[in-house]
């Protein structure tokens, strides 16, 4: 059971990263979307600092998740269809036109 605010703070930063990685986003980008620093973003990940309130809203909204998966130190909550979509939808909105065209055909492949 986590039991200090150094714990929690660090689970939450490592909750942040993964969320933020998932949707293929720098902590540059994220600290873009969420009108903040690239430090803050930084600092939250690696448990040194915790955002405040506005920011802790923008990362909910920002990385598509609800609020309290953020918090949720324990098993990872289940992705549904819609939030793999939206990941995926963001991946691809990424990608070079070659690299579209190959992940259409890795996808065609596991279609298969």
């Amino acid at each position: 059971m986590i039991c200090n605010d150094k714990e929690i703070m660090k689970k939450f930063g490592e909750n942040v990263k993964k969320y933020r990685m998932r949707l293929g986003y720098t902590q540059e980008k994220l600290a873009e979307l969420c009108d903040c620093s690239s430090q803050t973003i930084s600092g939250t990940e690696t448990g040194y600092s915790f955002p405040s309130s506005k920011v802790l809203f923008k990362l909910s909204q920002m990385l598509h998740v609800p609020l309290m998966y953020l918090f949720n130190f324990g098993e990872d909550p289940v992705i549904t269809s819609k939030e793999n979509e939206s990941a995926i939808s963001n991946y691809l909105s990424q990608l070079t036109p070659e690299q579209k065209e190959l992940a259409l055909k890795i996808i065609k492949a596991i279609n298969d």
